[in-house]
């Protein structure tokens, strides 16, 4: 017994310690990393995803999200003294003052696109009543999103001090939440941006010009260049002491494949751009969307109940087909196609009718579905009726009771003329 538990744990550090060093190939000196699917989510490869750390301004990327889900763009917004004094030391800002009134849209921009400190606040206090309610917000999105190792203390991701030190999040759940920010047609338009215009307010005179603190969308620099992906479409950096250098970044190639990587804790500054370069590069070079079902594909055959003729019926897939994003070496046995197909179908039925569909699934996640429908039309089988229910039919059948009653009158209309002629025949003979 005791060599077999041996032997048990000798496999299991095996298996951990490959995994690990399968992590550490690429090469990326972080605490934790992880590259994501935009589209469905599916993890490409990971280190560490599930490590608490503090996520700095990434934290940010949430706070954009409730205010685009419960503001309105155009609402004034006021700045209070408590926001500004609160930005921590050697946090970023765009100079807001006491009083001033800005509008939420540029509020967002300063936010996503300088990391300014303040408009995190300014947001919080002016869409809740309190600050701990944004907050409360903050963490019930993130359970929502299944960001379940998440803990929000304040919306812009300061963690100097103990008041701040639960203030946590892990690669995998800033994965989630990123995602779900760049479904949100506003959040993917604002933090693509590489600059931004604050215009003039009741306390600033001049426009205030600010740029992105995110150098991949510097893309004019050649550093930052990809020949395998073609744009970089966000999304947000974050730095603090405690936090060291975290990014989280997205691209898209040409085939509209769209991955976000998420890189934390990297002691260089310059280090976290590359390192997130090459994580992108990663997925874009191992991965690509792959036929998985070709369209027109049998399905199977099922049994239509009540169908005419042979009631045996071909389900094929829709003419779509369907492609999931896969390893470029995937072999069948590297994902799973589960059928759900009405088990109940009655005729009539059209021609190309849905009555199920396919789903691709990859680890435990759905990359994928595609209508199944019917190959061909199927009418409903009406039995002949036996032939007294035929004449029972005939009878009861109006065209044939309009049939007699044309007939019988015609049949007296004729009975009566003959029995007219007739008389006048024999009175005719009687006279002669």
């Amino acid at each position: 017994m005791k060599k077999l538990l041996t032997i048990i744990t000798l496999i299991i550090i095996v298996l951990s310690n490959a995994a690990y060093i399968n992590a550490e190939s690429l090469g990326i000196n972080a605490r934790a990393y992880i590259l994501i699917d935009s589209k469905t989510g599916q993890v490409l490869a990971e280190h560490n995803p599930d490590f608490k750390t503090y996520p700095a301004s990434t934290t940010k990327i949430m706070t954009g999200i409730l205010a685009i889900e419960m503001g309105d763009l155009d609402q004034l917004m006021t700045v209070n003294q408590s926001a500004i004094d609160d930005i921590g030391p050697g946090g970023m800002h765009i100079g807001l003052l006491a009083g001033e009134q800005v509008k939420l849209r540029y509020l967002l921009d300063a936010l996503l696109v300088r990391s300014a400190n303040e408009t995190a606040y300014v947001i919080a206090e002016n869409l809740c009543s309190t600050r701990q309610e944004f907050y409360d917000l903050m963490n019930e999105k993130a359970r929502e999103l299944g960001a379940t190792n998440t803990n929000f203390v304040n919306p812009c991701g300061i963690d100097n001090g103990k008041k701040y030190e639960n203030h946590l999040s892990t690669a995998r759940d800033l994965a989630l939440i990123a995602r779900y920010g760049m479904s949100l047609p506003y959040f993917r338009e604002v933090v693509q941006k590489t600059i931004v215009r604050i215009p003039p307010t009741n306390k600033h005179d001049e426009e205030v010009v600010v740029g992105t603190t995110n150098k991949l969308l510097l893309y004019s620099n050649s550093k930052y260049k990809s020949d395998y992906y073609t744009k970089i479409t966000g999304i947000k950096t974050g730095y603090t002491d405690r936090a060291l250098n975290n990014l989280v970044s997205s691209a898209e190639n040409d085939e509209g494949i769209e991955l976000i990587s998420v890189i934390l804790g990297v002691e260089n500054y310059d280090m976290v751009f590359d390192y997130s370069k090459q994580l992108l590069e990663y997925g874009f070079k191992n991965y690509s969307m792959q036929d998985v079902v070709a369209p027109n594909s049998y399905i199977k055959s099922v049994h239509v109940a009540n169908g005419a003729g042979n009631n045996n019926l071909d389900i094929v897939a829709s003419s779509d087909g369907l492609k999931c994003l896969l390893p470029n070496n995937a072999k069948k046995t590297d994902f799973e196609i589960e059928e759900h197909i009405n088990t109940e179908i009655s005729a009539p039925i059209k021609k190309g009718e849905v009555l199920g569909y396919l789903e691709v699934k990859r680890n435990g996640v759905s990359l994928g579905k595609i209508d199944a429908v019917a190959s061909r039309d199927m009418e409903e089988f009406v039995p002949s009726p036996p032939p007294q229910r035929i004449i029972e039919q005939s009878i009861k059948s109006p065209i044939l009771k309009k049939v007699t009653i044309v007939t019988l009158i015609f049949f007296i209309m004729f009975m009566l003329l003959r029995f007219t002629l007739r008389r006048i025949s024999r009175s005719i003979n009687s006279k002669r």
